[in-house]
Protein backbone atom coordinates (compact mmCIF):
# COMPACT_ATOMS: atom_id res chain seq x y z
CA UNK A 1 0.00 0.00 0.00
CA UNK A 2 2.77 2.37 1.18
CA UNK A 3 4.51 2.01 -2.77
CA UNK A 4 1.26 3.23 -4.42
CA UNK A 5 1.43 6.23 -1.98
CA UNK A 6 5.05 7.24 -2.61
CA UNK A 7 7.27 7.16 -5.22
CA UNK A 8 10.33 5.65 -5.83
CA UNK A 9 13.86 7.27 -5.88
CA UNK A 10 13.84 6.04 -9.44
CA UNK A 11 10.12 7.50 -10.14
CA UNK A 12 11.75 10.56 -8.43
CA UNK A 13 14.96 10.61 -10.51
CA UNK A 14 13.35 10.52 -13.84
CA UNK A 15 10.74 12.87 -13.00
CA UNK A 16 13.44 15.32 -12.01
CA UNK A 17 15.00 14.90 -15.04
CA UNK A 18 11.95 15.32 -17.43
CA UNK A 19 10.88 18.26 -15.31
CA UNK A 20 13.76 20.26 -15.10
CA UNK A 21 15.02 19.13 -18.88
CA UNK A 22 18.83 18.15 -17.74
CA UNK A 23 20.35 14.85 -18.37
CA UNK A 24 21.78 12.85 -15.45
CA UNK A 25 25.45 13.00 -14.47
CA UNK A 26 26.80 11.06 -17.02
CA UNK A 27 30.68 9.26 -16.40
CA UNK A 28 33.41 9.79 -17.99
CA UNK A 29 33.75 8.12 -21.70
CA UNK A 30 35.63 6.99 -24.13
CA UNK A 31 37.34 9.89 -26.19
CA UNK A 32 36.94 12.15 -22.63
CA UNK A 33 41.00 13.76 -22.42
CA UNK A 34 43.73 12.47 -19.29
CA UNK A 35 42.24 14.33 -16.04
CA UNK A 36 43.95 17.33 -15.23
CA UNK A 37 46.12 15.99 -12.29
CA UNK A 38 46.52 19.69 -10.48
CA UNK A 39 43.28 20.22 -10.64
CA UNK A 40 42.89 17.74 -7.61
CA UNK A 41 44.54 17.41 -4.13
CA UNK A 42 46.50 13.79 -5.10
CA UNK A 43 48.96 13.01 -2.07
CA UNK A 44 52.05 11.50 -3.45
CA UNK A 45 54.21 11.60 -6.70
CA UNK A 46 53.18 11.01 -9.99
CA UNK A 47 55.26 9.75 -12.84
CA UNK A 48 56.47 11.24 -15.88
CA UNK A 49 53.21 10.59 -18.19
CA UNK A 50 53.97 12.64 -21.66
CA UNK A 51 53.99 10.41 -24.63
CA UNK A 52 52.95 7.74 -22.39
CA UNK A 53 50.14 4.80 -22.64
CA UNK A 54 48.58 5.37 -19.11
CA UNK A 55 46.46 3.41 -16.91
CA UNK A 56 44.63 4.75 -13.89
CA UNK A 57 43.48 2.24 -11.51
CA UNK A 58 40.82 3.30 -9.33
CA UNK A 59 41.16 1.46 -6.03
CA UNK A 60 40.24 0.94 -2.29
CA UNK A 61 42.13 -0.71 0.77
CA UNK A 62 38.53 -2.43 1.75
CA UNK A 63 38.43 -4.04 -2.23
CA UNK A 64 39.52 -7.26 -2.30
CA UNK A 65 39.34 -7.61 -6.31
CA UNK A 66 42.13 -4.41 -5.98
CA UNK A 67 44.31 -6.36 -3.57
CA UNK A 68 43.97 -9.71 -5.87
CA UNK A 69 45.01 -6.89 -9.20
CA UNK A 70 48.26 -5.42 -7.06
CA UNK A 71 50.47 -8.45 -8.03
CA UNK A 72 48.92 -8.84 -11.51
CA UNK A 73 49.26 -5.15 -12.56
CA UNK A 74 52.86 -5.29 -11.25
CA UNK A 75 53.89 -7.77 -13.86
CA UNK A 76 52.06 -6.03 -16.52
CA UNK A 77 53.88 -2.83 -15.67
CA UNK A 78 57.35 -4.64 -15.84
CA UNK A 79 56.57 -6.13 -18.88
CA UNK A 80 55.67 -3.20 -20.81
CA UNK A 81 57.40 -0.26 -19.17
CA UNK A 82 60.31 -0.29 -21.60
CA UNK A 83 57.60 0.43 -23.97
CA UNK A 84 56.14 3.61 -22.52
CA UNK A 85 53.44 2.16 -20.32
CA UNK A 86 52.37 3.09 -16.79
CA UNK A 87 50.25 2.63 -14.30
CA UNK A 88 49.36 5.14 -11.58
CA UNK A 89 47.36 3.50 -9.10
CA UNK A 90 44.66 5.94 -7.54
CA UNK A 91 43.53 5.23 -3.62
CA UNK A 92 40.04 7.38 -2.61
CA UNK A 93 40.58 6.08 1.12
CA UNK A 94 40.00 8.68 2.78
CA UNK A 95 42.05 8.03 5.78
CA UNK A 96 46.21 7.75 5.13
CA UNK A 97 46.60 4.59 7.31
CA UNK A 98 44.15 2.84 5.47
CA UNK A 99 46.00 3.37 2.14
CA UNK A 100 49.55 2.96 3.69
CA UNK A 101 48.54 -0.45 5.50
CA UNK A 102 47.28 -2.01 2.13
CA UNK A 103 50.09 -1.08 0.40
CA UNK A 104 52.34 -2.81 3.32
CA UNK A 105 50.50 -5.80 3.17
CA UNK A 106 50.03 -5.95 -0.77
CA UNK A 107 53.07 -4.08 -2.04
CA UNK A 108 52.67 -2.37 -5.43
CA UNK A 109 54.77 -2.33 -8.33
CA UNK A 110 53.77 0.61 -9.56
CA UNK A 111 52.88 4.74 -9.00
CA UNK A 112 50.22 4.64 -6.18
CA UNK A 113 48.56 7.87 -4.87
CA UNK A 114 45.58 8.87 -2.87
CA UNK A 115 42.64 10.68 -3.77
CA UNK A 116 41.64 11.49 0.31
CA UNK A 117 39.06 13.78 -1.44
CA UNK A 118 37.91 11.58 -3.78
CA UNK A 119 37.41 14.59 -6.44
CA UNK A 120 39.39 12.46 -8.86
CA UNK A 121 37.41 10.05 -8.11
CA UNK A 122 34.02 12.39 -8.61
CA UNK A 123 35.59 12.92 -11.71
CA UNK A 124 36.02 9.90 -13.84
CA UNK A 125 33.23 8.01 -12.04
CA UNK A 126 34.35 4.65 -11.25
CA UNK A 127 31.32 2.02 -12.14
CA UNK A 128 33.04 -0.31 -10.34
CA UNK A 129 36.43 -1.11 -7.53
CA UNK A 130 38.44 -1.61 -8.97
CA UNK A 131 38.14 0.47 -12.78
CA UNK A 132 40.83 0.80 -15.13
CA UNK A 133 41.13 3.81 -17.51
CA UNK A 134 43.29 3.34 -20.31
CA UNK A 135 44.35 6.17 -21.77
CA UNK A 136 46.44 6.66 -25.29
CA UNK A 137 50.16 8.46 -25.99
CA UNK A 138 47.90 11.11 -26.79
CA UNK A 139 46.16 11.81 -23.60
CA UNK A 140 42.85 10.26 -24.91
CA UNK A 141 41.09 7.56 -22.86
CA UNK A 142 40.42 4.78 -25.42
CA UNK A 143 39.12 2.08 -22.97
CA UNK A 144 37.23 1.32 -19.49
CA UNK A 145 37.63 -1.93 -17.33
CA UNK A 146 35.12 -2.51 -14.70
CA UNK A 147 36.21 -4.80 -12.24
CA UNK A 148 38.92 -7.35 -11.73
CA UNK A 149 38.40 -10.97 -12.78
CA UNK A 150 41.90 -12.34 -12.95
CA UNK A 151 43.50 -13.42 -16.06
CA UNK A 152 40.11 -12.37 -18.59
CA UNK A 153 41.08 -9.17 -17.33
CA UNK A 154 44.30 -9.24 -18.20
CA UNK A 155 43.93 -10.73 -21.57
CA UNK A 156 41.36 -7.69 -22.03
CA UNK A 157 43.92 -5.11 -20.59
CA UNK A 158 46.86 -6.44 -23.35
CA UNK A 159 44.57 -6.55 -26.43
CA UNK A 160 43.77 -2.97 -25.85
CA UNK A 161 47.25 -1.82 -24.75
CA UNK A 162 49.13 -3.50 -27.57
CA UNK A 163 48.04 -1.43 -30.55
CA UNK A 164 48.20 1.99 -28.18
CA UNK A 165 51.79 0.96 -27.51
CA UNK A 166 52.70 0.11 -31.25
CA UNK A 167 51.73 3.75 -31.92
CA UNK A 168 54.36 6.22 -32.14
CA UNK A 169 55.28 8.41 -29.06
Amino acid sequence: MWSHRFPTARAIATAGVLLLGCAPLSATQVGDALPDWAAHQIEGELPDLEGRVVMIDIWASWCAPCKASFPAYGDLQRELADQGFVIVAVSVDRRARDYERFLQQTPAGFATVRDAKQTLAAELKPPAMPTSFIYGRDGILRSIHEGYRGNSTIAELRADLEPLLAESP
